[in-house]
């Protein structure tokens, strides 16, 4: 089928990425420069209204919608067929009604990334964070706070590669013990809530609730998470519950040839996945301790990853025999 265009698009819980891809195998993709935009607005207000703000937006060289040879669409959200929940914005996707388009394919947002791993040249452009052997053939585990708390892997089928979704993040959250349980009961006061969540802990949220909980003070994420001289008490928990949330996840797709951690929160502060109480609490697996001291741990800081895993699903999906 020699080159396609794809119109990509990631979008998250609070921005909205688009780009034109061209795609001729794993290693052979080219992207423009993202156009970003707020993912919702009281003008953007629907799936449609989006795709209109896009067109209304893009570069006026760029194609019509009905020119590209497929439209790959990452949400940050759970993805059956072509309708989509979303979480943290304030409508869903139902393509069945929307604008009709030729080859949309819609994705989970962290199933679409897990296929950007599929080529092999992107491993060169990660962060090493903690360098290990892994156990494998297995799965390549990627997890990652934003605006929601993402998962997905990448795991070994008779010698290829399977992306597994996931909606982890909407599991209950545990915590252990005296203190983390006083630390969970502010929590669901401040949220009036019954049980908390992954996507209600391990998110930009999460972080300014936690912060909140600990100190009375309410402030943005940024603050909450800011780098000091000393690992603040905020930073501190929240890298530990972040690392619970990657351990759990690691176990869940076991074996394990690498975790990659992505999403906004680690790419902006890449302490708290560095600190000591990040590795204390990912290592403490029990009697799986020794397991989990192997599995190597990379930083994902490129925020294009979403939408070019999301053009390499179109084209496999195109060009499957």
């Amino acid at each position: 089928m020699g080159s396609v265009k794809i119109l990509a698009a990631d979008i998250g819980g609070t921005n909205a990425r688009f780009a034109e891809i061209e795609i001729d195998g794993l290693s052979r993709v080219s992207l423009s420069a993202p156009l970003v935009f707020p993912t919702w607005s009281e003008s953007i207000d629907s799936f449609d209204a989006l795709l209109e703000h896009y067109s209304a937006t893009k570069p006026a060289e760029s194609p019509a919608l009905e020119q590209y040879d497929a439209i790959a669409i990452a949400i940050a959200g759970a993805v059956s067929g072509k309708r989509a929940t979303l979480p943290n914005i304030p409508w869903d996707i139902d393509l069945s009604v929307s604008r009709p388009l030729q080859n949309v394919f819609l994705l989970n947002d962290f199933f679409a990334q897990a296929h950007a791993y599929l080529d092999p040249v992107v491993f060169d452009e990660l962060r090493l964070v903690r360098p290990g052997a892994g156990m494998g053939p297995g799965s390549i585990a990627i997890v990652g706070a934003g605006t929601g708390l993402g998962h997905a892997a990448l795991t070994a089928i008779k010698g290829r590669r399977v992306v597994l979704g996931s909606e982890s993040g909407h599991c209950t959250f545990a915590f252990h013990g005296e203190e983390e349980q006083r630390i969970e009961a502010s929590m669901l006061a401040r949220r009036g809530s019954t049980w908390l969540s992954g996507d209600d802990v391990v998110t930009g949220s999460g972080a300014a609730l936690l912060h909140e909980s600990l100190t009375g003070q309410a402030v943005s994420p940024a603050e909450a998470l800011a780098q000091q001289v000393e690992e603040s008490p905020t930073c501190a928990w929240f890298a530990r519950f972040y690392a619970r949330a990657c351990r759990n996840y690691c176990l869940a797709v076991y074996p394990v040839e690498a975790l990659i951690i992505s999403g906004g929160i680690a790419a902006k502060n890449p302490h708290i996945v560095q600190s000591p109480s990040f590795m204390a609490e990912f290592n403490d697996g029990r009697s799986y301790r020794h397991l989990l001291e192997r599995v190597p741990i990379y930083l994902n800081e490129d925020q294009a990853l979403g939408m070019r895993g999301a053009a390499i699903h179109a084209w496999l999906e195109l060009t499957a025999p």
